[in-house]
């Protein structure tokens, strides 16, 4: 027979509510452990995410993994050596097709100046002939000789105009081929020296006369070494003429005053044990 109470509830009732209770409560700690690993577990993700390490490539920051960074940057490496190299390469062919064109039209032009030189040659000739005394001997092979040097003087003019057109063109290469050398040796030269610029320049020239050395042969220089060596010889004599000066300062310096050590503080034990038996003031001021 099933108990009740006076509500009409019976005790199966209240055991199985009991029992759906305790299965919320365990739902509910379960479901709280999950939480709390979920939370535990968040920040390693965002560790795993934030695993990574900044570079620079083409002159922008990116993340990269930290196993990954050494093969980035070793690529990067080898790519701007290779396009070192490629450059290098392409100032090279340049300068030898510049040089190539040069030597060209200098060849060119030495032909021109040997053809030129071959038909005044044969003018000369024609005009160290007597023309009075050949009119009188033989009229006609004068007319003939009259007609050939006639052709002889307009065939040098042609020659002659070839000719300052191929030193011209020669001349233009060259000009051409000395700024861009120029123009290397300035780039290098702002490599070596990045505080070159035109009061540098002053100064350097200014030092290069005192070892004999012209404005104009500087002018004349495409090779940076040349203008280091002298920006480093102007350094140095200007550090060798300080030396003396800052030895001055340092003879004529005021000697610095060592510190002395403190003298200990000698004790008066006899006024110390009679302040310490009396205690009256005159001990005191004996002992201090």
């Amino acid at each position: 027979m099933t108990d009740t109470n006076l509500d009409g509830v019976s005790l199966d009732d209240v055991s199985e509510l009991l029992e759906e209770d305790e299965q919320l409560e365990g739902e509910l700690e379960a479901s709280e452990e999950e939480g709390l690993l979920d939370e535990e577990q968040q920040p390693d993700e965002e560790e795993e995410e934030d695993d990574g390490e900044l570079i620079e490539v083409d002159g922008k920051s990116v993340k990269v993994p930290k196993e990954l960074k050494d093969y980035v940057l070793m690529h990067k490496d080898y790519t701007q050596k290779t396009q070192a190299v490629a450059e290098q390469r392409r100032v090279v062919e340049e300068r030898a097709q510049a040089l190539e064109q040069r030597e060209r039209a200098l060849g060119d032009s030495f032909e021109k100046a040997v053809e030129f030189r071959e038909v005044q040659n044969k003018i000369a000739q024609f005009e160290a002939l007597d023309w009075n005394a050949l009119v009188d001997a033989d009229p006609v092979q004068a007319q003939k000789l009259t007609i050939a040097y006639q052709q002889l003087q307009r065939e040098a003019q042609a020659k002659y105009g070839e000719l300052q057109q191929a030193q011209a063109q020669a001349q233009h290469l060259t000009a051409q081929q000395r700024q861009q050398m120029l123009a290397e040796a300035e780039q290098d030269l702002r490599a070596r020296l990045p505080d070159f610029g035109p009061q540098v320049a002053e100064q350097i020239v200014k030092s290069a006369k005192e070892y004999g050395i012209s404005p104009e042969e500087l002018d004349g220089l495409t090779d940076a070494r040349y203008v280091h060596v002298l920006h480093d010889a102007m350094k140095w004599r200007a550090l060798q003429e300080g030396k003396p000066r800052a030895m001055q300062r340092v003879a004529t310096a005021a000697p610095a005053i060592k510190p002395q050590a403190a003298q200990p503080k000698r004790t008066n034990q006899a006024a110390l044990e009679r302040l310490k038996k009396n205690g009256r003031a005159e001990d005191l001021a004996s002992f201090l």
